[in-house]
């Protein structure tokens, strides 16, 4: 592939517009969730869109699909603990076909 030859990339969408408009206002993110946690939230996003597929995103998002009640959806690491939560909104056979994520939530998996 080319340079100047658009691709694809993961399309990101909220469960709803309240959401959205929260996931993108950093004041909104800094004062839920404080200053560093907000600025990678809002980098692990742009990750994601930039990434044509999760096997694309950085090796430090790792990316990985939980288990038991929360099987089916994938994380992304944040500040450790923290995991951004995503649901795939597409048909995939494996993770690295994956073109489609719903943000579903900023969750503390070892809680």
């Amino acid at each position: 592939m080319l340079y100047n030859e658009p691709r694809d990339t993961v399309k990101v969408s909220y469960r709803n517009d309240k959401e959205r408009e929260f996931y993108e206002d950093f004041k909104a993110l800094k004062a839920t969730h404080g200053k560093r946690m907000a600025e990678k939230i809002i980098d692990r996003i742009g990750d994601l869109i930039a990434a044509a597929t999760p096997q694309h995103l950085p090796r430090s998002a790792r990316f990985h699909e939980h288990q038991g009640r929360r099987k089916g959806l994938y994380s992304v690491d944040l500040v450790h603990p923290q995991r951004l939560i995503v649901e795939p909104t597409c048909s995939y056979d494996s993770y690295v076909q994956i073109t489609e994520v719903m943000i579903y939530e900023v969750f503390n998996p070892h809680k």
